[in-house]
């Protein structure tokens, strides 16, 4: 996102007090290799849409030029990219040179840095009633927009700050862009004026447009910013019409006559009277402690917006003292940029390897060099599975752009295909083994399946991770039983199918012969699994691991047959009676009952007396027949004790909603679901609502 509020620039603080001869060589070449570096992303990043590296990688470059030329003065150039903004006009256009710079912003990477800032700005201004303005820095294309006489007659990119692209019909195929203004709320418009803004691409549109591309057998693309800012290059506007971009207008940039406010808060809302679309996010703030917690909410909640955000922008709201605090370098000193942790980087794929889950399936993972990426070193990554792979085109040695957002478990997005030129022979293809890599078992592969299995079900990893899965939280709930405590367990014998856990009592004096096992903690994990055997029959089913059956659906099945033997002897015909389970699932479900191996395990599972029933008392509870789905920050119950709750009662909780939700609890927040339920005409209740609601039918509960 970009800044133009008009504004003198200052006379540089520095003093030239030494000469060239004072910088050691080192630092000049450093410095001078920085900027050769730099400069070439910035090209590729601006120019081409195809950048090399990641966010976080490329700010780091440009921290280290900066510490350089804070020490050695003397190294700064007119011509440094800490001095200029990057980017210039791509051949093909025509050429528009602003009326006023379109500028960069600094950037402040937590709380320490946002209040060193607000320092800097207090002590220059003299102030320290000052009110901020802050927003969504959205991921995308900074443009600008000039309308005259309310009409809009020209739109183009930034390019180097100076000169930008025009790209005017591509612009005029976004939907939400205004092309004719009227007057809002009786104050007449200037003559002429320009509105900066940011084009984006949705990640519903993106995950739209590479559905096709994966169906097409086409390359898909790497991130919503870099399609955005390709589509708007499209010589041909047709090809931008039919990528359904979007903007948002974040600033009003020049003006002939007098302008139209004298806030940046009230020029925002002036432009949201004359039809642009502005960010509902953004918020007007007295101190700037409230500043730092909008930030550091927004980069726990980004993941719940339908657009990427790679940060917040923090403006001080007055345009005067915005003018008083004027510009350095490239950077307006009254407007920085909270950046978050970077959610993609760029790294080398060492190799494609392939690991064995419980149910023998294959899957191919990335060993990359190790990076930094979401707040986290990432030295691994999921491919998912062959086709995936083969969709990416990413191969052993590539430079691939791996993803971290939030807690979620990285990803290779894809390879930088730039850096493949001179690096073929390098490279290398990735195939399925035909063999598994741990018991050498010939490998399976059903014709129309994306998956390759191990064809031994007795292989020690198909164990260790059925056994993991069994004990989990959301299972049995038998803690103590990680995964290297079950990797262990079956490398040494003690369990080879999960039956032979309910032994392990047995083998008590073996047991503390392993490393790591004292009498305490054999003690507690013996205790565990005693308190396993009590767990009620849809626990039980989840643990099996049948496949597509998860929570909801072993719940279903547990409540409708209410004990095993029920489901066990139960004919295709009634798995299909029972609410929510389709055919898939219950031929699935059937196959698995009739297999010799299962039920042989099912068997000693009974002789060693776990539970084979569940509780079908809730049948006919006050919630029974209503879907609920859960979204948001809960201050009375944490989401899973609500949703157990709600099937204690007879509910059926959904995940997100559909026509068939009967309401929607939402807490604080609720991103998405909420607003995929209002657009479905879904009722959305809060807590208490809800609360009152179960009071209503007769829930006595605290």
């Amino acid at each position: 996102m970009t800044t133009s509020e008009p504004s003198r620039r200052p006379r540089s603080a520095r003093t030239q007090t030494r000469d060239d001869s004072a910088a050691p060589e080192a630092a000049r070449e450093r410095v001078e290799a920085l900027r050769i570096e730099i400069l070439e992303h910035d090209r590729r990043y601006y120019e081409l849409a195809q950048p090399t590296i990641g966010d976080s990688q490329y700010d780091a470059l440009v921290r280290e030029l900066r510490d350089l030329e804070t020490t050695y003065p003397e190294l700064v150039t007119p011509d440094s990219p800490t001095q200029r903004v990057s980017g210039r006009p791509a051949e093909g256009f025509a050429v528009v040179r602003h009326r006023e710079p379109m500028l960069s912003l600094g950037n402040v990477f937590g709380r320490d840095e946002l209040m060193a800032w607000h320092q800097r700005v207090v002590r220059l201004t003299e102030r320290e009633d000052i009110a901020f303005v802050c927003e969504p820095k959205i991921d995308g294309l900074a443009i600008a927009l000039v309308y005259r006489d309310g009409r809009f007659v020209q739109g183009a990119t930034r390019g180097d700050g100076s000169r930008g692209e025009n790209i005017t019909p591509n612009l005029e195929t976004i939907r939400s862009l205004p092309k004719r203004l009227k007057a809002a709320k009786g104050r007449p418009l200037p003559p002429e004026f320009e509105v900066r803004g940011e084009v984006y691409l949705s990640k519903a549109e993106f995950a739209r447009l590479n559905a096709e591309r994966a169906e097409a057998g086409e390359q898909l693309y790497m991130n919503p910013r870099n399609t955005a800012a390709g589509s708007l290059r499209q010589l041909d506007a047709s090809i931008t019409a039919s990528r359904r971009l979007d903007l948002f207008a974040y600033q009003l940039g020049w003006s002939e006559g007098n302008r139209p406010a004298s806030t940046h808060a009230a020029a925002i809302a002036w432009l949201h009277d004359l039809g642009f679309p502005t960010n509902p996010l953004a918020q007007r703030f007295e101190s700037i402690e409230e500043v730092a917690g909008f930030c550091e909410a927004w980069a726990e909640q980004r993941d719940a917006l339908d657009y990427e955000i790679d940060g917040v922008v923090v403006k001080v709201d007055d345009f005067g003292l915005q003018r008083a605090l004027g510009v350095v370098g490239r950077e307006p000193r009254w407007a920085v940029a909270w950046k978050f942790p970077a959610e993609q980087a760029v790294t080398r794929l060492r190799e494609i390897q392939v690991s064995v889950g419980r149910t023998g399936v294959l899957t191919p993972f990335a060993a990359l060099e190790p990076v930094f990426v979401g707040g986290a070193h990432v030295g691994m990554a999921t491919l998912h599975n062959f086709d995936h792979v083969r969709k990416l085109d990413v191969r052993s040695g590539d430079d691939v752009i791996v993803q971290r957002a939030g807690d979620v478990i990285p990803q290779v997005v894809g390879p930088v295909l730039a850096s493949r030129a001179g690096r073929e022979d390098e490279l290398r293809e990735f195939q399925m083994p035909e063999a598994c890599p741990v018991c050498q078992a010939p490998v399976e592969h059903d014709e129309g399946e994306a998956a390759y299995y191990c064809s031994n079900p007795d292989c020690p990893v198909r164990i260790s991770r059925s056994l993991e899965h069994y004990t989990s939280r959301g299972a049995l709930d038998i803690e103590g039983f990680g995964e290297e405590r079950c990797r262990m367990l079956v490398q040494l014998g003690f369990v080879r199918s999960l039956a032979d856990l309910y032994t392990l009592p047995d083998q008590r004096e073996a047991l503390l012969e392993i490393e790591g096992i004292g009498p305490k903690t054999l003690d507690a994990l013996l205790a565990n699994l005693e308190a396993s055997r009590r767990q009620p029959l849809h626990r039980l089913l989840i643990g099996l691991g049948i496949r597509h059956v998860g929570g909801e659906t072993a719940r279903a099945l547990a409540m409708h047959f209410g004990t095993l033997d029920g489901l066990r002897t139960a004919t295709l015909e009634d798995l299909l009676a029972v609410d929510g389970i389709g055919p898939v699932v219950a031929e699935t479900v059937f196959a698995w009952f009739q297999d010799e191996r299962h039920r042989a395990l099912l068997d000693r599972l009974v002789g060693a007396g776990v539970r084979t029933s569940e509780d079908v008392s809730s049948r006919g509870g006050i919630l029974d027949g209503l879907s609920i789905v859960v979204t948001g920050s809960l201050e009375r119950w944490s989401r899973d004790e609500v949703e157990t709750l709600i099937k204690s009662l007879g509910g059926k909780v959904l995940a997100s909603p559909s026509k068939k939700t009967s309401f929607v609890v939402a807490g604080n927040g609720g991103g998405s679901k909420r607003e995929k339920a209002e657009a479905a005409g879904v009722e959305v209740i809060d807590e208490a609502e809800f609360v009152r609601r179960l009071r209503e039918r007769g829930w006595g509960g605290d």
